[in-house]
């Protein structure tokens, strides 16, 4: 295959993703039945008794949890009751449950995206040293012909 074909192809791949990416940004609302953190923040009242689900980095810890939910440069603070889920304060937790007056939410479930603030590093940092070492097993026994573009396993 001729280089220019593979440019093409390439190029035509690309604008398709880009426009995946103009589509999924276009019908984000739509895909969540559940009101923001805008949403909440500019009407909060009229949400009450309804099922919502937030993500939200938790401030306080103890019998009640309270978390900060922030979305497009909204930020809430939320009450969590119903909860024994353990974590620290700094950690992130995605709260299922009904919303009820003075900003509370009775949860019905509450996962732990990140349990405190070193879990993130720790994800990423992990992620990170596995591609890493698969780009150097990848590279040891492959390698790139520049005359033909091609991919060519390594001689033993």
């Amino acid at each position: 295959m001729r280089v220019w074909v593979r440019v093409g192809i390439v190029l035509v791949l690309c604008l398709t993703l880009g426009g995946l990416f103009v589509h999924a940004e276009m019908t984000e609302g739509k895909r969540s039945p559940y009101p923001g953190a805008t949403d909440l923040s500019t009407g909060y009242e009229s949400y009450v008794g309804q099922q919502v689900m937030v993500f939200g980095t938790v401030t306080e810890t103890g019998d009640e949890m309270e978390i900060n939910v922030e979305s497009d440069g909204t930020a809430l603070t939320l009450r969590v009751t119903g909860t024994k889920t353990a974590v620290e304060p700094g950690g992130v937790v995605q709260v299922y449950g009904t919303l009820e007056p003075e900003q509370t939410i009775a949860a019905e479930r509450v996962e732990v995206v990140n349990s405190s603030r070193w879990a993130e590093f720790y994800k990423y940092g992990a992620s990170a040293v596995g591609a890493l070492g698969f780009l150097l097993l990848f590279f040891r026994y492959w390698r790139i012909d520049r005359e033909t573009w091609t991919l060519e396993a390594r001689d033993g």
